[in-house]
């Protein structure tokens, strides 16, 4: 997985109650080229688990892996924000897909 220091910084800076911990997390913030390397039970995971993947559009490769993340079946809401996209999994929520410019 990525080198993700600095985004940890950020997030200490401006939320110094939060903890982060390897396994088992809510938020998961990876590369989306190293979503296969990131050990993610979407059939068992929490109901209320995020993802924040970086580099969704960087090259085709990523977009392809961005696709096919949406079309799984646990998958219910994506948000694309070009440069990086989260990934929620609630089984309550409608399945849908939105695209935003920021």
């Amino acid at each position: 997985m990525g080198d993700y220091k600095a985004s940890e910084e950020v997030v200490e800076w401006h939320c110094p109650d939060i903890s982060f911990i390897e396994n088992n997390a809510d938020v998961v913030l990876a590369n989306i080229s190293d979503l296969s390397n990131i050990n993610l039970d979407f059939r068992n995971g929490s109901n209320d688990r995020m993802l924040l993947l970086d580099g969704i559009h960087k090259n085709k490769r990523n977009l392809e892996s961005w696709k096919n993340l949406k079309s799984e079946h646990n998958v219910r809401v994506t948000i694309d924000m070009f440069y990086c996209g989260a990934v929620f999994f609630r089984k309550e929520q409608a399945k849908e897909h939105f695209k935003i410019r920021i």
